[in-house]
């Protein structure tokens, strides 16, 4: 037997998986005190034996949605269950290494809480950390890597209606695209203006938060329907240039991503770029237009008797 509880801020993904899995999504209850404490208390309270798909995405609030995520696992261990993790959005993605010393390694401090916890398996969607569909080792926890891709590609399909060309908007999105023939892959160039350099290479103060972006787009790319896509757009400092860059060559610009966190403006601004912008519901956004569910319940029945 198997078992669906929802994260408090992924309830509408963990319903449209429990319908079209048919395993029985639990109530849950969670609550903040005055003091801003969380607290949660699970329905039944008894899951021994059982897989239980705690499934939680990790933004907005995270450190809040990480807590929960924690608590929610030690219930079930507690009681004998065994928590599979089904994460649509993964925060701390980027911070994936130490890059100066002294600096906290977040990623592997998450995997690391999570194997104390007692997690049978991870499943993520598009995960920035691990750009490669498949499985992989996350710290100790068994997981695989799931790609949205394909559902992006057949929207895209329906919504523009014509033949396109997948474009990646740097080198960084080659993992991310693997699989589709003849998608071509934009130069990026990251510059801080304070010294010129590579922003990834200056030493000035606070690089990055002060880069310029310069994107070259081929010859080839002129006067075409252009579908631009990403795992992630946060600032959308990338994917705005390469937009902007593309619509220069007089091709039309239509831009997906999986994880649409749309931070600031940039949802705004992109669409001033953009005939249309669409991203999946690992994150709930304006731009939201199709669903990672039935991929994620795919994966969860598979080792299921």
């Amino acid at each position: 037997m198997a078992l669906v509880v929802p994260g408090s801020n992924s309830m509408d993904i963990s319903r449209k998986i429990s319908g079209i899995s048919k395993i029985r999504m639990i109530e849950k209850t969670v609550r903040r005190f005055p003091d801003g404490e969380t607290y949660i208390r699970m329905e039944g309270g008894d899951f021994k034996d059982e897989d239980v798909f705690v499934i939680h995405s990790l933004y907005p609030e995270q450190n809040d949605n990480l807590f929960e995520l924690f608590l929610t696992m030690d219930i079930i261990k507690e009681s004998g269950g065994k928590p599979c993790l089904v994460i649509p959005y993964f925060a701390y993605g980027r911070q994936d290494r130490a890059f100066q010393t002294g600096e906290a390694f977040s990623l592997k401090t998450i995997g690391k809480v999570m194997l104390s916890l007692g997690a049978k398996k991870l499943i993520t969607v598009d995960a920035h950390f691990h750009r490669k569909k498949g499985d992989f080792d996350f710290f100790g926890v068994p997981a695989r890597n799931i790609s949205a891709v394909t559902v992006q590609t057949e929207h895209a399909k329906e919504t523009i209606g014509e033949e396109f060309t997948v474009v990646g908007p740097d080198e960084g999105s080659r993992d991310f695209l693997s699989g589709i023939e003849g998608a071509v892959f934009l130069k990026k160039e990251k510059r801080c203006p304070v010294c010129g350099m590579e922003a990834t290479e200056c030493r000035c103060k606070n690089p990055e938060k002060e880069y310029a972006v310069k994107t070259d787009v081929p010859e080839k790319l002129e006067g075409r329907n252009v579908l631009l896509l990403d795992d992630i757009i946060g600032t959308g400092s990338t994917i705005i240039e390469a937009a902007k860059a593309l619509r220069s060559k007089n091709n039309r610009v239509f831009v997906g991503c999986t994880h649409g966190l749309f931070l600031g403006d940039s949802l705004k601004s992109l669409g001033r770029h953009a005939e249309y912008v669409f991203s999946t519901d690992t994150v709930k956004s304006e731009a939201t237009k199709i669903s990672v569910a039935g991929m994620l319940s795919v994966e969860m029945k598979k080792g299921l008797g």
